[in-house]
């Protein structure tokens, strides 16, 4: 049985709708009160964000939550 790296899937859906956005890492971690480096680690997929994190980064990227958690 396969299992879903959300981790993953995450990372890269913030990273793609970031650089879209054409927004830093040091900007879109300002608008969501979080480190540049915890950004960057979430974007890499080896952070684990808490939902509050997740809702704060959609809200900064302008999509509702669940858009974090699709694949492309």
């Amino acid at each position: 049985m396969n299992k879903i790296n959300y981790k993953q899937i995450v990372g890269k859906r913030v990273r793609g709708l970031r650089q879209n956005a054409e927004l830093s890492q040091e900007v879109l971690s300002e608008r969501c009160g979080i480190f540049r480096t915890y950004l960057s680690r979430i974007e890499s997929g080896s952070a684990n964000p808490t939902l509050l994190v997740l809702v704060a980064l959609a809200d900064s990227l302008g999509v509702p939550p669940s858009e974090l958690l699709t694949k492309d």
